[in-house]
């Protein structure tokens, strides 16, 4: 069951759909600033303007994901 959080908690795992754009890298900064400990999911849809779908998580780690993950999705699509 997925859940919208309408407060964050402190010291505990969150899970954020994290592009690696301007708003998710922000909105993970502050996650992990406020005391939860965030966990980072990307997936890989095959977009044809993403140059590097490595990088992502690896970006994800740089503004505080304790974890992140690269799921590949394109044979679902």
């Amino acid at each position: 069951m997925a859940t919208i959080l309408q407060h964050l908690p402190v010291g505990q795992k969150v899970g954020i759909a994290f592009s690696g754009g301007l708003d998710t890298s922000a909105a993970l900064h502050w996650m992990r600033n406020k005391g939860a400990v965030p966990y980072a999911y990307t997936a890989n849809l095959g977009q044809p303007d993403e140059a590097d779908y490595d990088e992502i998580p690896r970006k994800a780690i740089e503004y505080g994901a304790e974890a992140a993950r690269l799921i590949d999705c394109r044979s679902q699509l």
